[in-house]
Protein backbone atom coordinates (compact mmCIF):
# COMPACT_ATOMS: atom_id res chain seq x y z
CA UNK A 1 0.00 0.00 0.00
CA UNK A 2 1.43 3.33 -1.04
CA UNK A 3 1.97 5.92 1.62
CA UNK A 4 1.88 9.64 1.10
CA UNK A 5 5.17 11.25 2.09
CA UNK A 6 6.17 14.40 3.85
CA UNK A 7 4.14 14.28 7.05
CA UNK A 8 6.43 16.37 9.18
CA UNK A 9 5.96 17.97 12.55
CA UNK A 10 5.16 21.68 12.24
CA UNK A 11 7.81 24.23 13.13
CA UNK A 12 7.86 24.91 16.87
CA UNK A 13 9.33 28.40 16.74
CA UNK A 14 6.64 30.77 15.48
CA UNK A 15 8.95 33.81 15.61
CA UNK A 16 11.01 32.81 12.58
CA UNK A 17 10.46 33.99 9.01
CA UNK A 18 11.55 31.69 6.19
CA UNK A 19 13.17 33.47 3.27
CA UNK A 20 12.75 30.98 0.50
CA UNK A 21 11.19 29.94 -2.74
CA UNK A 22 8.58 27.42 -1.78
CA UNK A 23 5.91 25.37 -3.48
CA UNK A 24 2.28 25.41 -2.42
CA UNK A 25 1.24 23.13 0.42
CA UNK A 26 4.78 21.97 1.15
CA UNK A 27 5.50 21.45 4.83
CA UNK A 28 8.84 22.64 6.16
CA UNK A 29 11.30 20.19 7.73
CA UNK A 30 11.46 20.57 11.48
CA UNK A 31 14.20 18.14 12.50
CA UNK A 32 17.68 17.46 11.11
CA UNK A 33 18.14 14.43 8.88
CA UNK A 34 21.11 13.50 11.08
CA UNK A 35 21.38 13.86 14.84
CA UNK A 36 24.02 15.99 16.56
CA UNK A 37 26.04 12.89 17.44
CA UNK A 38 25.85 11.63 13.87
CA UNK A 39 26.98 15.05 12.63
CA UNK A 40 30.02 14.99 14.87
CA UNK A 41 30.90 11.48 13.76
CA UNK A 42 30.32 12.27 10.09
CA UNK A 43 32.63 15.29 9.79
CA UNK A 44 36.30 15.55 10.63
CA UNK A 45 37.60 18.47 12.69
CA UNK A 46 39.04 19.98 9.51
CA UNK A 47 35.70 19.71 7.70
CA UNK A 48 33.91 21.35 10.62
CA UNK A 49 36.45 24.18 10.68
CA UNK A 50 36.47 24.66 6.89
CA UNK A 51 32.68 24.68 6.68
CA UNK A 52 32.32 27.10 9.58
CA UNK A 53 34.86 29.46 8.02
CA UNK A 54 33.22 29.49 4.59
CA UNK A 55 29.83 30.45 6.04
CA UNK A 56 31.45 32.93 8.42
CA UNK A 57 33.11 34.60 5.43
CA UNK A 58 29.85 34.74 3.47
CA UNK A 59 27.96 36.33 6.36
CA UNK A 60 30.80 38.80 6.88
CA UNK A 61 30.63 39.90 3.24
CA UNK A 62 26.85 40.28 3.48
CA UNK A 63 27.04 42.30 6.70
CA UNK A 64 29.67 44.59 5.18
CA UNK A 65 27.64 45.02 1.96
CA UNK A 66 30.55 43.54 0.05
CA UNK A 67 28.04 42.21 -2.45
CA UNK A 68 30.37 41.21 -5.27
CA UNK A 69 32.49 39.05 -2.98
CA UNK A 70 29.39 37.41 -1.48
CA UNK A 71 27.96 36.84 -4.97
CA UNK A 72 31.24 35.29 -6.12
CA UNK A 73 30.87 32.64 -3.42
CA UNK A 74 27.68 31.24 -5.02
CA UNK A 75 27.79 28.26 -7.36
CA UNK A 76 27.02 28.78 -11.04
CA UNK A 77 23.89 26.66 -10.61
CA UNK A 78 22.64 28.84 -7.77
CA UNK A 79 23.19 31.95 -9.87
CA UNK A 80 21.44 30.38 -12.85
CA UNK A 81 18.42 29.22 -10.86
CA UNK A 82 17.95 32.12 -8.45
CA UNK A 83 20.27 35.08 -8.97
CA UNK A 84 21.24 35.62 -12.57
CA UNK A 85 22.67 39.05 -11.76
CA UNK A 86 24.24 40.79 -8.79
CA UNK A 87 21.28 43.18 -8.64
CA UNK A 88 18.83 40.29 -8.29
CA UNK A 89 20.96 38.81 -5.51
CA UNK A 90 21.02 42.18 -3.75
CA UNK A 91 17.26 42.67 -4.04
CA UNK A 92 16.06 39.16 -3.29
CA UNK A 93 18.59 38.00 -0.69
CA UNK A 94 20.71 40.75 0.82
CA UNK A 95 17.97 43.37 1.12
CA UNK A 96 15.52 40.84 2.50
CA UNK A 97 17.77 39.57 5.28
CA UNK A 98 20.62 42.00 5.98
CA UNK A 99 18.65 45.12 6.85
CA UNK A 100 20.99 45.45 9.82
CA UNK A 101 23.97 43.61 11.23
CA UNK A 102 23.26 39.90 11.64
CA UNK A 103 24.83 37.23 13.77
CA UNK A 104 23.78 33.63 13.19
CA UNK A 105 23.17 30.21 14.64
CA UNK A 106 24.38 27.25 12.56
CA UNK A 107 23.25 23.61 12.57
CA UNK A 108 24.41 20.84 10.26
CA UNK A 109 21.29 19.39 8.65
CA UNK A 110 22.68 16.71 6.35
CA UNK A 111 25.81 15.73 4.46
CA UNK A 112 26.11 13.71 1.28
CA UNK A 113 28.82 13.33 -1.35
CA UNK A 114 30.60 16.67 -0.77
CA UNK A 115 27.35 18.57 -0.21
CA UNK A 116 26.98 19.92 3.33
CA UNK A 117 23.60 21.46 4.12
CA UNK A 118 23.28 23.74 7.14
CA UNK A 119 20.27 25.35 8.72
CA UNK A 120 21.25 28.94 9.47
CA UNK A 121 19.22 31.28 11.65
CA UNK A 122 20.10 34.92 11.03
CA UNK A 123 19.74 36.94 14.23
CA UNK A 124 19.55 40.69 14.78
CA UNK A 125 22.66 41.97 16.52
CA UNK A 126 24.19 40.00 19.38
CA UNK A 127 21.71 37.38 20.70
CA UNK A 128 23.35 37.42 24.13
CA UNK A 129 22.45 41.09 24.43
CA UNK A 130 19.13 41.18 22.62
CA UNK A 131 17.70 37.73 23.29
CA UNK A 132 17.52 37.51 19.52
CA UNK A 133 16.78 33.80 19.31
CA UNK A 134 13.11 34.66 19.86
CA UNK A 135 13.05 37.80 17.75
CA UNK A 136 10.41 38.35 15.08
CA UNK A 137 13.22 39.64 12.87
CA UNK A 138 15.04 36.32 12.69
CA UNK A 139 15.36 34.60 9.32
CA UNK A 140 15.94 30.94 8.59
CA UNK A 141 17.67 29.69 5.49
CA UNK A 142 19.33 26.44 4.42
CA UNK A 143 22.81 26.93 2.98
CA UNK A 144 24.61 24.12 1.17
CA UNK A 145 28.38 24.10 0.90
CA UNK A 146 29.54 22.44 -2.31
CA UNK A 147 33.09 21.10 -2.23
CA UNK A 148 34.77 20.51 -5.58
CA UNK A 149 38.42 19.51 -5.21
CA UNK A 150 39.69 22.21 -2.83
CA UNK A 151 37.19 24.87 -3.87
CA UNK A 152 34.15 25.74 -1.75
CA UNK A 153 31.01 27.32 -3.19
CA UNK A 154 27.56 27.99 -1.73
CA UNK A 155 23.95 27.33 -2.63
CA UNK A 156 21.59 29.55 -0.65
CA UNK A 157 17.86 30.20 -0.32
CA UNK A 158 17.15 26.49 0.30
CA UNK A 159 18.62 25.50 -3.07
CA UNK A 160 20.55 22.24 -2.55
CA UNK A 161 21.84 21.33 -6.01
CA UNK A 162 21.11 20.66 -9.67
CA UNK A 163 21.40 17.16 -11.13
CA UNK A 164 21.54 16.38 -14.86
CA UNK A 165 19.51 13.22 -15.50
CA UNK A 166 18.78 12.78 -19.23
CA UNK A 167 16.44 9.85 -18.57
CA UNK A 168 14.36 8.82 -21.59
CA UNK A 169 11.21 6.83 -22.25
CA UNK A 170 10.07 6.21 -25.84
CA UNK A 171 6.93 4.43 -26.96
CA UNK A 172 4.54 4.60 -29.92
CA UNK A 173 2.93 7.78 -28.65
CA UNK A 174 5.65 9.80 -26.94
CA UNK A 175 9.31 10.55 -26.54
CA UNK A 176 9.84 11.78 -22.98
CA UNK A 177 13.11 13.05 -21.55
CA UNK A 178 13.59 14.06 -17.93
CA UNK A 179 16.47 16.45 -18.51
CA UNK A 180 17.39 17.55 -15.01
CA UNK A 181 16.13 18.27 -11.52
CA UNK A 182 16.73 21.16 -9.17
CA UNK A 183 16.60 20.06 -5.55
CA UNK A 184 15.43 22.46 -2.87
CA UNK A 185 14.91 21.81 0.81
CA UNK A 186 11.13 21.79 0.43
CA UNK A 187 10.56 20.49 -3.10
CA UNK A 188 12.13 19.24 -6.32
CA UNK A 189 11.65 20.76 -9.76
CA UNK A 190 12.07 18.59 -12.86
CA UNK A 191 12.77 19.87 -16.37
CA UNK A 192 10.84 17.62 -18.76
CA UNK A 193 10.61 17.46 -22.57
CA UNK A 194 7.73 15.59 -24.20
CA UNK A 195 7.33 14.99 -27.95
CA UNK A 196 3.93 13.96 -29.26
CA UNK A 197 4.43 11.31 -31.97
CA UNK A 198 0.72 10.81 -32.60
CA UNK A 199 -1.51 12.42 -35.21
CA UNK A 200 -3.78 13.99 -32.60
CA UNK A 201 -3.44 16.78 -30.06
CA UNK A 202 -2.82 15.33 -26.60
CA UNK A 203 -3.38 16.64 -23.08
CA UNK A 204 -0.74 15.54 -20.57
CA UNK A 205 -2.88 16.48 -17.58
CA UNK A 206 -6.06 18.47 -17.09
CA UNK A 207 -4.74 20.07 -13.90
CA UNK A 208 -7.63 18.83 -11.77
CA UNK A 209 -5.64 16.45 -9.60
CA UNK A 210 -2.00 16.20 -8.58
CA UNK A 211 -2.38 12.45 -8.02
CA UNK A 212 -1.96 11.67 -11.72
CA UNK A 213 1.71 12.73 -11.76
CA UNK A 214 4.03 11.69 -8.96
CA UNK A 215 7.47 10.42 -7.99
CA UNK A 216 7.89 7.00 -6.43
CA UNK A 217 10.77 6.06 -4.15
CA UNK A 218 12.29 2.71 -3.22
CA UNK A 219 9.87 2.35 -0.28
CA UNK A 220 6.83 2.85 -2.54
CA UNK A 221 6.20 6.33 -1.14
CA UNK A 222 4.52 8.80 -3.47
CA UNK A 223 5.51 12.44 -3.85
CA UNK A 224 2.74 14.35 -5.59
CA UNK A 225 3.31 16.93 -8.31
CA UNK A 226 2.18 20.53 -8.26
CA UNK A 227 0.81 20.23 -11.77
CA UNK A 228 -1.92 22.74 -10.92
CA UNK A 229 0.77 25.45 -11.26
CA UNK A 230 0.95 24.74 -15.02
CA UNK A 231 -1.57 26.01 -17.53
CA UNK A 232 -3.51 23.72 -19.87
CA UNK A 233 -1.70 25.40 -22.75
CA UNK A 234 1.67 24.17 -21.47
CA UNK A 235 0.31 20.64 -21.07
CA UNK A 236 -1.28 20.54 -24.54
CA UNK A 237 0.92 19.18 -27.35
CA UNK A 238 -0.01 19.31 -31.02
CA UNK A 239 0.75 16.37 -33.35
CA UNK A 240 4.48 15.87 -33.99
CA UNK A 241 5.38 18.78 -31.72
CA UNK A 242 7.25 18.84 -28.44
CA UNK A 243 7.18 20.98 -25.32
CA UNK A 244 9.54 21.53 -22.40
CA UNK A 245 8.39 22.60 -18.95
CA UNK A 246 9.37 22.57 -15.27
CA UNK A 247 7.25 20.60 -12.82
CA UNK A 248 7.53 20.72 -9.04
CA UNK A 249 7.04 17.77 -6.70
CA UNK A 250 6.21 17.87 -3.01
CA UNK A 251 9.38 16.13 -1.84
CA UNK A 252 11.36 17.37 1.14
CA UNK A 253 15.08 16.84 0.72
CA UNK A 254 16.60 13.69 2.15
CA UNK A 255 19.82 12.44 0.58
CA UNK A 256 19.16 8.95 1.95
CA UNK A 257 15.97 8.47 -0.08
CA UNK A 258 16.30 7.31 -3.70
CA UNK A 259 13.68 8.27 -6.26
CA UNK A 260 12.97 5.27 -8.49
CA UNK A 261 10.67 6.67 -11.17
CA UNK A 262 8.23 9.30 -12.32
CA UNK A 263 4.68 8.22 -13.08
CA UNK A 264 2.49 10.20 -15.50
CA UNK A 265 -1.05 8.80 -15.55
CA UNK A 266 -4.24 9.58 -17.47
CA UNK A 267 -2.70 11.29 -20.49
CA UNK A 268 -5.58 12.13 -22.84
CA UNK A 269 -4.70 10.97 -26.36
CA UNK A 270 -7.35 13.06 -28.13
CA UNK A 271 -7.84 16.53 -26.65
CA UNK A 272 -10.58 17.43 -29.11
CA UNK A 273 -12.78 14.65 -27.75
CA UNK A 274 -11.82 15.62 -24.21
CA UNK A 275 -12.93 19.20 -24.84
CA UNK A 276 -16.32 17.99 -26.09
CA UNK A 277 -17.00 15.93 -22.96
CA UNK A 278 -14.35 15.87 -20.22
CA UNK A 279 -16.55 13.57 -18.11
CA UNK A 280 -16.66 10.82 -20.73
CA UNK A 281 -15.23 7.72 -19.04
CA UNK A 282 -14.48 6.15 -22.43
CA UNK A 283 -11.91 8.76 -23.45
CA UNK A 284 -8.69 7.14 -24.59
CA UNK A 285 -5.89 7.60 -22.06
CA UNK A 286 -2.47 6.16 -21.36
CA UNK A 287 0.08 5.96 -18.53
CA UNK A 288 3.85 6.32 -18.69
CA UNK A 289 6.60 5.40 -16.24
CA UNK A 290 10.06 6.97 -16.57
CA UNK A 291 12.82 5.28 -14.59
CA UNK A 292 15.09 7.74 -12.81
Amino acid sequence: MLRIANEFVKEQNKNITYRNIEAQDVKKPSTPIMSASQSNEKLSEKEIEDNSNIIKTFVKYCNESNLQEAYNMLTDDCKEQLYKTLDIFKTNYINQIFKGQKSYKLELWTENDNYYTYRITYIDGNPLQTGGYNSNNNYVDYITIVKNDNEFKLNVNQFIKKENLNKEKIDDNFEITVNSRNIYMNYESYNITIKNNTQKTVLINDGKTAKNIYLLDSDDIKYMSLVNELTTGILTINPQYKTTFNLKFNKIYNANIKTENMQINDIYLDKEKYDLNPQDENLEKTNITIDL
